[in-house]
């Protein structure tokens, strides 16, 4: 997801210099733990601002994830959007370095004008993840003593009691009241 903006690099702010364009990678690999089940299509506009290159855009992709309470492996569709600001690392008209502005974690033009969307998109889908994951809304996960999927129905296990309420346990034995 690379794209060469030097001529918009070269375009006076303010003009309503953009550039806009579809999406559409088949093969994209954002991280080593975010897998990519499908090809990646969206919309991106680059428009030409003060300190450089404003990019917006949405993307529209799916992840395997794992359910949060079984673990099995599933599919989620995601739609990203994300918003940016690309700063250039060399002056397009005088070929001068620029230099850089004093942010930490800025995007970067490289020094042939060239935009990598890559990481943007990536840092988006992070954030667009759900914390919580599941295979269906009433997956009944799996049993904490033998790791049995319940939702292919109950386990032999017998429930565990909190040790802490064994003192009333031994009141309903003895058949005493409480007073």
């Amino acid at each position: 997801m690379i794209f060469n903006m030097a001529q918009l690099m070269k375009e006076p702010v303010g003009a309503g210099a953009s550039f806009s364009t579809d999406i559409h990678e088949e093969q994209v690999q954002l991280d080593e733990s975010l897998k990519v089940t499908s090809p990646v299509n969206g919309h991106v506009r680059m428009r030409r601002v003060n300190q450089g290159l404003l990019v917006d855009g949405w993307v529209d992709l799916t992840l395997e994830l794992q359910c949060t309470r079984c673990l099995k492996n599933i599919e989620q569709p995601l739609h990203v959007t994300f918003e940016e600001r690309f700063y250039p690392t060399i002056d397009v008209i005088t070929g001068a370095a620029v230099q850089p502005s004093g942010e930490d974690d800025v995007f970067l033009l490289d020094d042939h004008h060239h935009v990598d969307l890559t990481e943007a998109i990536r840092q988006a889908v992070l954030l667009a993840i759900p914390m919580v994951t599941l295979c269906e809304e009433d997956c009944a996960g799996l049993c904490p003593q033998c790791g049995h999927d319940l939702n292919l129905g109950p386990c032999d296990c017998e429930p565990e009691v909190d040790a802490r309420l064994n003192v009333l346990k031994t009141l309903l034995e003895n058949g005493s009241q409480p007073s």
